[in-house]
């Protein structure tokens, strides 16, 4: 097959421009040609990329299904500004068309008098079952599940099951394994479709069942069991409560979402944004997400002025001082991020522990002393040619291996205390690594040049 190499799934620049003429036109009938032909993926991608003249008019234009379905996979923020728009009567009867995880997608960041407001216009079961749902706490297994699964006790034939899954109205759209359960509604095992096809009838299902499940408690991280799905390569797995008993299944493609959302979190934190950050969000909410670690930084860039103007003696005798000082500090803040990146990383995998933790400390001691004395040697040739000052040449060559070990060492280092502290380190390991080589490269620095230049 000859696939295109610039082809995507993605909604083409035309279908942008014709549909955003048509509502400028409001012409109605190509708005719905238009809709007809994208899908919910690509519909939710304008709402969201679109301005809020376009998108107010679009939501009050599109059939309940499509906007209840596009509605799903909008960004956060715009879901609650729909849900503002449209009102909790019309949001509910949006919700009704929707499984019940989708539901809950879509309400789990509204306040909680909006919550209840929409709860109470939903049918009595679907209310219970989005409660218990959110009754799991935020970024949890129990979050993740799905209701709708199929189950089977251990003393069936193939028939028995076959029968059960033509005769079940309550099938779900999708589902990879039937998961087998005792008498106490324990998960046991699990049958592959394909071993439900290939056997005989009479074939018991506990005698072709696979006993090595892998169970999933509803109060476990959802990045565990991203971990735990890619680790041992499921489809799916059952999700117990704390009886033991099963009461849901988490598919693949909830895990897929999760890893993307938990690499995006990860990125934003390190660059000291909120995780929760949107483009879409209003403006007083992104200040307040982004100020915190901007008043930190500022914080910290005056503490580095403060120790740099210690030695203002030293700057005003040797003016190559503050030439050179910038060489360092960079040097040194980007050989900090570079082991806070790969040190959040290998906590998240599991591949960091408090076993092997002071090896690799040492191991990045070494890295950071080899690359030292690689960088200052290089560096040093440049300051030869261009100042002709031994000491300062020396002081230079010092300063930069010591700032290298120790941006690594404490790139490796605050992480590490951090997940020790129970707190994430994705969140301040680098702008804290950044303030404190910042500092320190200043510090030593001019602290050399003061002993060996002016002192001497």
């Amino acid at each position: 097959m000859n696939i295109e190499a610039n082809s995507h799934y993605g909604l083409d620049k035309k279908a942008i421009d014709d549909l955003m003429e048509s509502l400028d036109n409001e012409e109605l009938e190509n708005i719905h040609n238009i809709v007809k032909t994208i899908d919910s993926v690509q519909l939710a991608y304008f709402l969201s990329t679109s301005i809020s003249d376009h998108r107010e008019k679009l939501v009050g234009i599109l059939d309940k299904h499509s906007l209840s379905n596009a509605l799903v996979h909008v960004v956060p923020d715009l879901q609650v500004e729909i849900i503002e728009t449209l009102g909790t009567e019309n949001t509910a009867k949006l919700l009704m068309l929707l499984d019940v995880e989708d539901i809950v997608t879509i309400v789990k960041d509204l306040d909680r008098k909006s919550l209840e407001n929409i709860l109470n216009h939903l049918p009595s079961t679907t209310r219970k079952l989005v409660e218990e749902l959110l009754s799991y706490p935020e970024e949890s297994a129990g979050r993740l599940i799905h209701k709708d699964m199929v189950i089977a006790p251990y003393y069936w034939t193939i028939d028995q099951l076959t029968e059960f899954l033509c005769n079940y109205k309550k099938i779900p759209e999708k589902f990879y394994q039937v998961f087998i359960i005792n008498s106490k509604l324990e998960p046991i095992g699990s049958v592959n479709l394909n071993k439900v096809i290939s056997h005989s009838g009479d074939t018991i299902i506990k005698e072709i069942m696979d006993h090595d499940i892998k169970i999933i408690k509803t109060g476990i991280d959802q990045e565990e069991v991203a971990r735990v799905f890619k680790d041992y390569s499921l489809l799916s797995a059952p999700v117990v409560n704390k009886r033991g008993k099963i009461i849901g299944v988490i598919l693949i493609e909830d895990v897929i979402k999760v890893v993307q959302q938990e690499t995006e979190e990860d990125v934003l934190k390190i660059s000291g944004v909120s995780s929760k950050a949107d483009i879409n969000a209003p403006i007083h909410r992104t200040i307040i997400q982004r100020l915190p670690w901007l008043l930190f930084n500022l914080l910290a860039a005056t503490v580095c002025s403060l120790v740099v103007g210690l030695f203002d003696d030293a700057i005003k005798s040797f003016v190559v001082l503050p030439i050179v000082m910038p060489i360092i500090a960079s040097m040194s803040g980007n050989a900090g991020s570079q082991t806070v990146t790969l040190t959040i990383r290998a906590i998240a995998t599991k591949y960091l522990t408090e076993q092997n933790a002071n090896r690799i400390l040492m191991k990045e001691f070494l890295i950071g002393l080899i690359n030292g004395i690689i960088l200052s040697t290089i560096s040093l040739v440049v300051l030869v040619i261009r100042f002709h000052s031994f000491k300062v040449e020396i002081i230079f060559v010092v300063s930069m291996i010591m700032m290298s070990i120790i941006a690594t060492f404490i790139g490796t280092f605050i992480p590490i205390m951090l997940h020790r502290l129970k707190s994430d380190p994705a969140v301040s390991s680098s702008i804290l690594t950044s303030a404190t080589t910042d500092i320190l490269s200043a510090f030593i620095f001019l602290g050399l040049a003061t002993i060996f230049l002016l002192n001497s």
